[in-house]
């Protein structure tokens, strides 16, 4: 079936990039590819497949929903879950080996419980909130939540974590002291006999900026999307764009002068003009501003760019100006300029990736095959 509206994945681009971070980190340090968000929108096992071949040693993603189905494809490599599992969902996480956050001794119980139950032992990672204020054991109380959870039998503490606030603003002052904060909770428990396994603190930004968080496993995700996560992060890697928004053009006709184009007859053509329809947006995350090369924008700015930029897609190479409201799954474009546009034309539509309706089929290309 050929696709009205699609997401063009390519996997050798997002090879490329978890090879580009594994020459920035070495071959002694864990890479955690992180597939979180359907995969920063490329999909989840696709990507996590590209990953696993390109060298990560594990993947990591936010929720269990998000494990289940990377080990229903067959996917055996660890998978660490950011936030801390239900207690009723312990047993299944259990099951499905999956490697959990826990942040309270209740839950260390239960995960226990489980791997009791099914004859195994569970793994587990100790998240520690450095300064997030959101996950995470409080430092002063980590060495005493070990001692809680010591005599667990069947949970094996693999791992201890934290996430930085500020790695990608522009004062990083707060990700230093993070950074502190987190060496002294290990030395702390080094000193009072405790083995926390792999320690594991740099995000995206942390790896380019902070080198001395990369500790024994890194977590990258922005990166391995080709972007970075903010103007303040070096661009020091060779990234590749992974990800391309595509539609076909649906319908075109030439419109007289004083004809009204779309929802609340806003936009007037000012002259007889050639147009395009083409199925895609709002319900799709079709919006004005990309992301670009570079993932985050504040708000505000999002905002006033939005007031005065001209949203539109491309069409045979050219831009095309979208005219009239952007409709729940449907614009039209101005095509006078263009020549030769017809209908199945492919458009290559300018939108976020996370925010893209997850529905819209990811196309997965190897420009390496």
């Amino acid at each position: 079936m050929i696709h009205d509206v699609w997401v063009e994945v390519d996997l050798a681009a997002l090879r490329h990039n978890l090879r580009q971070v594994r020459g920035t980190v070495g071959d002694n340090v864990k890479i955690a590819a992180v597939v979180k968000g359907n995969g920063f929108g490329h999909g989840y096992i696709e990507p996590s497949r590209a990953f696993i071949q390109a060298g990560a040693d594990s993947l990591a993603v936010t929720r269990i929903e998000e494990a289940l189905p990377l080990r229903k494809a067959g996917i055996t490599a660890p998978i660490m879950l950011f936030a801390p599992v239900q207690p009723a969902n312990a047993d299944e996480a259990v099951a499905a080996n999956l490697d959990i956050t826990i942040t309270s001794v209740s839950l260390a119980q239960a995960i226990s419980d489980a791997g009791e139950q099914q004859k195994k032992l569970a793994r587990v990672y100790v998240k520690v909130d450095t300064g997030m204020g959101r996950l995470g054991v409080l430092p002063v109380d980590v060495p005493a939540f070990f001692q809680s959870i010591r005599g667990l039998p069947n949970i094996a503490v693999i791992g201890i974590y934290t996430h930085f606030a500020t790695a990608a603003d522009a004062d990083i002052s707060l990700a230093r002291n993070q950074l502190r904060i987190f060496q002294r909770v290990l030395e702390k428990l080094e000193k009072a006999g405790f083995d926390y396994g792999i320690a594991s603190a740099a995000n995206s930004s942390a790896i380019l900026r902070l080198p001395e968080s990369r500790f024994d496993m890194v977590r990258p995700g922005t990166l391995l999307y080709g972007q970075y996560p903010s103007p303040h992060v070096p661009h020091s890697l060779d990234l590749k764009p992974t990800w391309k928004l595509k539609a076909r053009v649906c319908e075109v006709k030439t419109l007289p002068k004083g004809t009204a184009v779309g929802y609340g007859a806003e936009y007037t053509l000012r002259q007889s003009t050639r147009t395009a329809v083409i199925p895609i947006g709002y319900a799709d995350g079709f919006t004005l501003i990309p992301e670009g090369p570079v993932y985050r924008q504040s708000i505000l700015k999002f905002a006033a760019k939005k007031r005065r930029r001209q949203l539109s897609v491309e069409i045979r190479g050219r831009k095309a100006k979208v005219i009239g409201r952007v409709a729940m799954q449907m614009i039209v474009v101005d095509v006078t300029g263009i020549n030769g546009v017809e209908v199945g034309d492919e458009v290559t539509i300018p939108a976020m990736r996370i925010p893209t309706n997850a529905l819209i089929p990811r196309v997965y290309v190897d420009s390496d095959a």
